[in-house]
């Protein structure tokens, strides 16, 4: 490595990034060899990259099956990512070559997606009690295609029945778990209220609160407590020293700057046309430029109007015959139908975007005991994210019951659509077979009375 008192303090810093890494570390020796190319350290960081692009992904440590494998994957991370330096790609299968690409590599996703600082938010230990809550706008696609479901398979009334009166008992039994789930969280937030360092808090979870009673079930726990401590503690000595390693990394691009300068220089000797000449052409080229874009204005206008009049002119055409086959009922009802499955899969869209949830509640929440501080409820719902503090995402349980309800009040609209849809079929049902009565069954209630 350079010699001076910043380099002298180089090795430090990478042993710092290193510690801050989850897994094996990796010596300041190995960045050294890797700079100089050296074959025998290709292995070990393609072994590195392997296992942090795993974990980005969500995916954990597989061993690979072969060398291969590891290296096809994280080519495709890589280029997911936006990694576009050839030479990396056309590193052999086999693991043997490029430690110096590989280390570009890691320094590019340590600079351009925040490689230790995600690994570090996905590795957290999270003692507190959470809560998952998504109020983003819940598509219907479950209920089309239930309905596509029901009109290709026959199934006997009884089953359906059997099944729905099997999901609401389930349904029954897994709200009364919840209740007494929160009636408990609330009993232990309520005790150990004062007991927690943290004032935004203020009280145990339950986890802490049963580590503090039976501390030796949580010895692993507090394993990765402490192994979470230490990497946080690597990252606080690798802040101050990082613009050690990119000064380094700058040597390590060093050569191929040099020749890409000399790369230019060579060009320099091809003829070039003189100044006036070459503002004459880009002042020429600009007004053909301009040109040639008025014309294509005036033909996409042209363009426009004109499949506007032939869209008009075939959508009448359709709406004429399907009126003339289905009769103006029916043709109401279809163009009403096709509104709805084109309304359904755009919800269905907008719900699956990311600009649906902004401003809405989405994601893991901490669960946190507010009695004073929040107004309407003694639960609050604090935003487990690391982007956020804590005044910006808290919520209140009063929000998250309101939010439900109105979500409540879409399903029941839906529901009832449904129902007098389904009512309309077998009305047109019961029209066509005269001959045969429909008893509806009895209620709950008639039922006994009969009894």
């Amino acid at each position: 490595m350079d010699q001076g008192p910043s380099a002298a303090r180089l090795p430090a810093a990478i042993e710092a990034l290193s510690l801050s890494l989850p897994g094996s570390r990796i010596s300041p020796e190995t960045f050294r060899l890797a700079k100089f190319d050296r074959p025998q350290v290709s292995v070990v960081f393609w072994k590195l990259l392997y296992s942090l692009l795993k974990q980005i992904q969500g995916e954990g440590w597989i061993e690979p099956a072969d060398t291969g494998t590891l290296v096809r994957f994280v080519k495709s991370v890589a280029l997911s990512h936006g990694y576009r330096r050839l030479e990396f790609y056309q590193l052999p299968s086999n693991g043997s070559e490029g430690s110096k690409e590989l280390l570009l590599v890691f320094s590019w996703l340590l600079c351009r997606i925040g490689l230790v600082e995600q690994l570090l938010t996905l590795s957290r230990v999270k003692p507190w009690d959470e809560t998952i809550t998504c109020m983003c706008d819940t598509p219907m696609r479950n209920l089309q295609t239930g309905r596509n479901m029901a009109s290709k398979d026959q199934r006997d009334i009884r089953y359906l029945q059997w099944l729905n009166g099997r999901l609401q008992f389930r349904w029954r039994r897994c709200h009364t778990d919840q209740q007494e789930q929160c009636k408990l969280l609330c009993k232990v937030h309520s005790y150990t209220t004062g007991c927690q360092a943290d004032p935004t808090i203020g009280h145990f979870s339950v986890t802490e609160a049963d580590i503090v009673r039976q501390p030796d079930n949580y010895k692993e726990l507090l394993q990765l407590m402490e192994s979470e401590s230490s990497r946080l503690e690597a990252f606080l000595k690798w802040k101050p020293l990082e613009p050690l390693y990119w000064c380094w990394m700058e040597t390590v691009l060093g050569p191929e700057i040099e020749s890409v300068k000399l790369h230019n220089v060579c060009n320099k000797n091809n003829p070039l046309p003189s100044a006036d000449l070459g503002c004459h052409t880009v002042g020429k080229i600009v007004e053909d430029i301009d040109r040639c874009k008025k014309d294509l204005v005036t033909l996409r206008d042209g363009l426009h109007e004109l499949i506007t009049h032939k869209k008009l002119g075939c959508c009448g055409k359709v709406r004429a015959r399907k009126r003339a086959l289905l009769g103006e009922g029916e043709f109401c009802k279809a163009v009403r139908k096709a509104q709805e499955v084109a309304e359904l899969k755009l919800s269905d869209l907008k719900c699956n975007s990311d600009v649906c949830r902004i401003g809405k509640m989405h994601g893991p929440y901490r669960l946190v005991f507010k009695a004073k501080c929040l107004k309407g409820s003694k639960t609050g719902f604090v935003k487990s994210a690391p982007n956020k503090t804590v005044t910006e995402g808290i919520i209140t349980a009063a929000d998250v019951i309101s939010d439900l309800r109105k979500q409540e009040a879409r399903l029941k609209a839906e529901l009832r659509r449904q129902q007098e849809e389904d009512r309309q079929k077998i009305h047109e049902a019961a029209e066509r077979l005269g001959q045969m009565l429909f008893i509806p069954p009895m209620k709950r209630q008639e039922a006994k009375d009969a009894n």
